[in-house]
């Protein structure tokens, strides 16, 4: 066996045992009934940790792209969840046999996720209805995205990277004229989610893009805007932009008229894609995928 076979192996072991352990946590405090997870491998999710389960029916279940919440979880990047498996009408029902099989009435499957990409699954069953599992959704969203980060760092150790000396960003801007800057495209941004007319919905995207080249210390006419290395939801970008000027989730939830729950909805959401655990870092890698100007 080759140095790099050895390595490829190694990293597998270490993650199984990631993997082993979240799902041993979670059961083991009481988040889920049954909880259960595994890598992504060509496209497909392959259980490997099981914790909770009555029967042998799911270690061995191996989870396709589009099949099933699991399925549509990969598909979409997000954490996804049924209030009733057998019923619910907007996923297939390739898995009914494993899942009902084990009593499993709520679901929820949350992907975990680096550099936007989804690299595994944590999937969360309760036998009891939704009412008596939603307090703990929260608490295994935050969980996945601990082991999200754990599993990054896995994988960066095996291709260290050469430190950068990086270039300082904006030459051109003072610190209180890039602060205001930022104020201004987040308010920007909050005043385009409340228009309806397309074709001014269009013109403030303009200006909008016409801000971030600027806070990106570059000029749109003789630079490309670079793609974005993770793609968040429009609604989530509104988020991030307002958290980037220090706003508590209250002020947001005011300024882009939601409510406080949904903008800590969105805000984890994107924590989870960007793998950060503080709001503060999630900015912090949001700019440097190009997401935030």
């Amino acid at each position: 066996m080759n140095a790099h076979a050895k390595e490829t192996r190694a990293l597998k072991v270490e993650t199984r045992r990631l993997f082993v352990e979240a799902v041993d946590s979670l059961h083991q405090s009481g988040t889920g009934d049954v909880v259960f997870g595994g890598m992504v491998e060509e496209g497909s999710v392959a259980v490997e940790a099981v914790a909770g389960a009555g029967k042998d029916l799911l270690s061995s279940l191996i989870v396709s792209t589009g099949r099933g919440l699991g399925g549509r979880a990969m598909t979409e990047g997000t954490p996804q969840l049924t209030r009733d498996y057998e019923i619910d009408p907007l996923i297939t029902h390739h898995y009914d046999e494993e899942v009902l099989g084990e009593g499993i009435r709520v679901l929820v499957a949350v992907p975990t996720l680096h550099g936007g990409e989804v690299t595994g699954m944590v999937y969360c069953g309760h036998r009891a209805d939704y009412d008596a599992a939603a307090p703990q959704t929260g608490d295994l969203v935050r969980r996945v995205r601990q082991l999200s980060v754990d599993l990054g760092r896995l994988g960066y150790r095996q291709e260290p990277r050469v430190p950068v000396k990086e270039e300082p960003l904006y030459p051109d801007l003072d610190p209180s004229g890039r602060e205001a800057l930022r104020h201004t495209y987040a308010e920007l941004r909050a005043i385009r989610s409340g228009v309806v007319d397309e074709e001014t919905r269009e013109k403030l995207t303009v200006i909008e893009a016409r801000l971030a080249d600027i806070l990106s210390g570059h000029n749109p006419e003789n630079f490309q805007t670079p793609v974005p290395a993770v793609r968040l939801s429009p609604r989530e970008t509104d988020i991030l932009s307002h958290v980037a000027l220090g706003w508590p989730n209250a002020r947001i939830a005011e300024a882009l008229s939601l409510r406080e729950s949904t903008v800590k909805s969105y805000l984890n959401t994107a924590m989870v894609k960007l793998s950060a655990r503080t709001r503060h870092e999630a900015v912090s890698i949001a700019r440097s995928s190009h997401v935030l100007p």
